[in-house]
């Protein structure tokens, strides 16, 4: 299952022809490296420094690894065409939502060159359903659930969010 939903998030992410993305809560690197193995430009930040070390040995030229926290680094890193989050249980800090809102649409209503879709990966839907309603500017496309714990409660769910077409 485990293969099913990175294999579903590589693929969804492609989906969007990215040059560049940011993966935040990136880990060891893999969904970074998979992606970086199909000429994307990947920025993968994790605050553990042996993962983003790890993640660093695998990436090819042109991709990084940034040992940092994921709230501290996305705003240097945007803009990019497609952000993958993959947070832990407690969801992604709102200063994340506010710099993924902010690339929606600039301070005075100006369009901004913005990410083509958001692909978080969530193991908790309340802390999902929490961070998607702070991204008001976004909307649900495509919604996916996988059983990595069978007879448990917990459920993982890919959320692929894109700009609205019109932002008040």
């Amino acid at each position: 299952m485990a293969e099913q939903m990175h294999r579903a998030v590589v693929e969804r992410v492609m989906h969007h022809a990215p040059r560049t993305v940011v993966d935040l809560f990136s880990g060891a690197g893999d969904t970074a490296v998979a992606l970086a193995e199909r000429g994307v430009q990947v920025a993968a930040v994790e605050l553990d420094e042996e993962a983003s070390a790890f993640a660093a040995s695998r990436l090819p030229a042109g991709s990084r690894a940034i040992a940092a926290r994921a709230e501290d680094a996305i705003a240097s890193l945007l803009p990019a065409d497609v952000v993958v989050l993959n947070p832990p249980r407690a969801g992604v800090d709102a200063r994340i939502t506010a710099a993924l809102e902010a690339s929606v649409s600039g301070a005075r209503g100006e369009t901004r060159e913005r990410p083509r879709a958001i692909l978080y990966v969530s193991c908790d839907p309340a802390t999902l359903a929490r961070d998607v309603a702070r991204l008001p500017g976004w909307r649900v496309e495509h919604l996916a659930c996988y059983d990595l714990f069978p007879q448990t409660a917990h459920v993982e769910t890919v959320c692929e969010l894109r700009p609205k077409e019109s932002v008040a």
